[in-house]
């Protein structure tokens, strides 16, 4: 690596802009766990990139991409999540497009994680939702316009969602403000 330092990286490179990307999502103002397992990942996920920026090859270059390219692009991925899913066409399909990703690729990436796409919006949707229902803010709001806005486009599934999820129908949980 020491030899490919003095002559820069390739900010046209696709790796490149990932590895930019994630340095700003570790310099945004935010707490990690100072677990060493955590800390051991973020540095070996940055070694990675820096190395493929730089152009390694062969067994460094397959060993970084199943390492560090991976976790940089499952964290871009679950980010975009984050930042859409209350988007009523909101896809996996989407969220690769946008990324330069296959969409089963995107989703293999997400497996890896623990949740597939479909489960990670599902959540994200119904904290939402909740936070709403609890929220005096949103009182004048009726059920069916807190679920659209959360990214549900039918009331029965979002009821059905919201009690499968926290015991209760939507209506009970917003009249219960101690919950």
């Amino acid at each position: 690596m020491e030899d490919r330092l003095p002559s820069g990286l390739d900010t046209n490179n696709a790796v490149t802009r990932l590895l930019k990307r994630y340095l700003e999502f570790l310099l945004a103002p935010q707490s990690f766990d100072k677990n060493p397992a955590v800390v051991a990942h973020i540095s070996r996920t940055l070694l990675d990139l820096v190395a493929l920026s730089l152009g390694a090859a062969g067994d460094t270059a397959e060993l970084a991409t199943m390492r560090g390219l991976r976790a940089a692009r499952a964290r871009e991925i679950l980010s975009e999540i984050k930042r859409s899913f209350a988007v009523l066409t909101f896809s996996p399909g989407g969220i690769a497009r946008k990324l330069g990703l296959s969409t089963r690729y995107l989703q293999d990436l997400l497996q890896e994680t623990g949740a597939s796409f479909s489960e990670r919006v599902l959540e994200l949707r119904l904290q939402k939702a909740r936070g709403m229902l609890t929220d005096r803010r949103h009182d004048r709001l009726k059920i069916g316009e807190i679920a659209l806005a959360c990214g549900f486009n039918g009331i029965a599934y979002f009821n059905q969602c919201f009690r499968r999820r926290f015991g209760a129908s939507p209506k009970a949980y917003r009249g219960d403000r101690a919950v």
